[in-house]
């Protein structure tokens, strides 16, 4: 777990005394008018709290627990994220994604305002952000990498409540949402729909996995139904998901893997689930493929417990399922066939690039001939 660190307050933005002043009353008349009409205004960051139960999670489980006990702020948490990203290539297009964001948004400004409502506690007011944790976090992003002097603010609309049903509903209609992020909405919609709130500090996965348990009362689905524009078998499907472990759920989404993928591994056995997901990130099985992984995994097992010997696929196996792998890539309807491009790409990746293509070139050249001279045998 991260250290703990001093809590980043306006005192230590490097702001002019008047700046301060003018921070702290706008924070203060925010929270005093919070019960009348609705109105937009700029806060700073640091005053800022997203709601944990967003169905798009953002930080790694450790990040996320760290800021929401209070033991890091944004900034801290920026950090971290930015140093994860760095071994995680699902993480980081997220990152990236992110940054993007905030380029947009420092450059032509915030169009569109988040939505939230000011909550007081022992320690103080805070602004609890119902929706916008992307521009909230896209922001933290770019104070790091600009080293603003002045802190950043997030354009919200205040509002008298919130409300969990229509956070959902805003975010499946705005946010581009994964297949376990889809799944967390569609949960967190019948347990909000049935009155169910999360307990005080509970985690997110323990409170959406209460929808696989619970009895629906009649008319909920219907209703949820209409909200996310799927039919109740597809809903269905989507909540089972959850039945993946917190590990599996977050390399699903990072990856962004698909509920058609998702579905022949939730249907594995629990032991098989975890190299199911591997075979799909690293070498983008298809859902046949998979169905055959679960086959011949079950055969093993089967095998094992009979006493029979199970020999491993050699590497010839495993080259040529990564070459198959290539050929379905390079046939799908969205590939537009650039090699130079691919080859351009492929030279980001090498270290010697000058020596490397060669190689390579070389390699696929006699994985050419071989292929040609075996399909002059069949």
């Amino acid at each position: 777990m991260p250290a703990r660190k001093p809590h980043k307050n306006l005192a230590n933005l490097g702001l002019a005394a008047g700046q301060a002043e003018e921070l702290l009353g706008d924070v203060k008349r925010a929270v005093e008018t919070s019960g009348r009409a609705e109105r937009i205004v700029a806060i700073p960051l640091s005053q800022i709290k997203p709601d944990r139960y967003q169905a798009r999670e953002i930080l790694p489980p450790e990040i996320k627990e760290a800021f929401y006990k209070g033991e890091i702020d944004c900034y801290d948490a920026a950090k971290l994220l930015i140093n994860a990203a760095e071994g995680d290539d699902g993480l980081h297009a997220q990152v990236e994604s992110l940054r993007s964001l905030g380029a947009s948004i420092h450059k032509d400004g915030q169009i569109s305002p988040a939505r939230g409502k000011w909550v007081s506690t022992g320690s103080g007011p805070y602004f609890l952000l119902e929706s916008g944790e992307r521009r909230f976090w896209s922001l933290a992003l770019k104070s790091l990498e600009t080293n603003l002097q002045n802190e950043p603010r997030l354009k919200v609309v205040e509002q008298k409540d919130t409300s969990r049903v229509g956070q959902v509903s805003e975010n499946l209609q705005r946010e581009d949402l994964c297949a376990v992020d889809l799944s967390k909405a569609i949960a967190t919609l019948v347990l909000a729909l049935q009155g169910i709130e999360p307990a005080p500090g509970q985690d997110q996965m323990d409170y959406c996995r209460q929808a696989l348990h619970i009895r629906v009362s009649r008319g909920i689905w219907p209703e949820v139904k209409q909200i996310v524009k799927l039919d109740r078998t597809y809903l269905f499907r989507l909540l089972q998901i959850l039945n993946l472990d917190d590990q599996l759920l977050r390399l699903a989404c990072d990856y962004r893997l698909e509920e058609f993928r998702l579905r022949e591994i939730v249907a594995a056995p629990e032991e098989n689930r975890h190299r199911m997901i591997l075979g799909v990130i690293n070498e983008k099985l298809t859902r046949a493929d998979l169905a055959r992984l679960a086959e011949k995994t079950q055969a093993d097992a089967e095998g094992g417990r009979s006493g029979k010997t199970v020999t491993a696929p050699g590497p010839h196996r495993k080259l040529a399922s990564r070459v198959k792998s290539i050929f379905n890539f390079v046939g799908r309807s969205d590939f537009d066939q650039d090699f130079d491009e691919v080859s351009t790409e492929l030279v980001t990746l090498l270290r010697n690039p000058h020596e490397d293509l060669e190689k390579a070139a070389d390699y696929l050249e006699a994985l050419a001939d071989s292929m040609r001279r075996i399909r002059s045998r069949l």
